[in-house]
């Protein structure tokens, strides 16, 4: 007979396979939330990939991680077996697939766990003990709440509770870390910190264009006498290059240079964040950090930032959001963003907020 999600009464462990992108994993705090509170006394146990899991570190809702590494010590067939195993000795009482692969369904099958929850996707419906109907994205809205309605679906929780905020957590020995390293840095003392994100993962339509960047650099340096940082992954830097290059004055580059941790507690230096729709928008937002995002061929009432100090800025064009990585004709969604645009969102923010130098982010 088979078990299904909503007969759980009392499971000793419980299987979460994560999302594998940054942007993702915030938004789906809220579900781990939400399964922490359903199932208090359960052990939750996340599996993840190398490259997000910094990401989940000091949540009350996670116990631990599983760390699936396929580009090392569980490369091919028989890494994944050797994982496999691993996880059947854990002896799993259900899975919640939070991932939408086929992969994952396929790995917690073989791994023996007797019920396991995802959406009924990518073909593997067949894989799952309960295999969740995918709901119009109108039945959800954001995407935080998508991951929600799994649970909801597949009878685990009793409703989705409205998401007001979604938080991550760094500790003081994290926050001292950085204060010293931007001290190290030259940026000691009272100062007025900008943080940019230019880059977006998933393709150049996500991204602002480099010299708007630079130009509205400039304007917060002339405006608060800031000083600018640059996040971004190694990939990235050289659009942080390319935005200093055009600067009138010098910002500070860290793009490749920091770990996950280490750029969720400089960003939470800055008093000011602005960034393209990526994960470091979600982790601005998620740290409760004044941000003004820039949204072009992504549509903002599903993956916007959900944060009360957030400010969003587009123009709307006929195609957007088209959600393509790249555009196939003249980027026009992100063309009309104007440099006084976001520097006007930039001021009111600050203004709205009354954000100073000695101000705590």
């Amino acid at each position: 007979m088979i078990q299904r999600a909503s007969q759980l009464t009392n499971p000793q462990k419980i299987m979460v396979r994560a999302t594998n992108w940054i942007g993702d994993g915030v938004m789906s705090l809220p579900a781990l939330e939400a399964l922490r509170a359903r199932f208090p006394a359960s052990e939750i146990v996340l599996v993840t990939k190398p490259w997000v899991n910094e990401l989940y570190w000091r949540l009350p809702a996670v116990n631990r991680q599983i760390v699936y590494k396929p580009a090392s010590e569980h490369k091919g067939a028989r890494g994944f077996w050797k994982f496999v195993r691993e996880l059947r000795a854990e002896r799993f009482d259900a899975a919640i697939l939070l991932q939408n692969a086929f992969h994952a369904a396929w790995m917690a099958w073989c791994a023996g766990v007797p019920v396991r929850v995802g959406y009924a996707r990518d073909g593997r419906s067949a894989l799952l003990t309960d295999a969740v109907e995918v709901p119009a994205p109108a039945a959800y809205g954001h995407q935080a709440y998508y991951y929600l309605q799994l649970l909801f679906r597949a009878g685990i929780i009793e409703r989705p509770e409205p998401i007001n905020e979604i938080r991550l957590v760094l500790d003081h020995t994290e926050r001292a870390w950085a204060a010293k390293h931007l001290q190290k840095l030259g940026l000691s003392g009272p100062r007025f910190l900008v943080g940019l994100n230019p880059g977006a993962f998933y393709g150049p339509a996500k991204r602002w264009r480099l010299d708007r960047y630079a130009q509205l650099a400039d304007r917060l340096i002339g405006a608060f006498h800031a000083d600018v940082l640059i996040f971004g992954s190694a990939a990235e830097r050289p659009l942080a290059e390319e935005i200093a290059r055009a600067m009138r004055h010098t910002p500070l580059i860290l793009s490749g240079e920091t770990s996950l941790r280490q750029l969720m507690a400089l960003l939470a230096q800055c008093h000011l964040v602005v960034s393209n729709d990526s994960g470091p928008m979600h982790l601005a937002a998620a740290l409760g950090l004044p941000l003004v995002a820039i949204f072009g061929s992504t549509d903002e009432r599903a993956t916007g930032p959900v944060s009360w100090r957030a400010r969003v800025v587009k123009h709307p064009v006929a195609c957007s959001p088209c959600g393509m990585r790249e555009c196939p004709i003249d980027l026009r969604c992100m063309q009309s963003v104007s440099v006084d645009d976001v520097y006007m969102a930039a001021l009111e923010l600050v203004k709205e907020l009354k954000i100073t130098h000695e101000s705590s982010a």
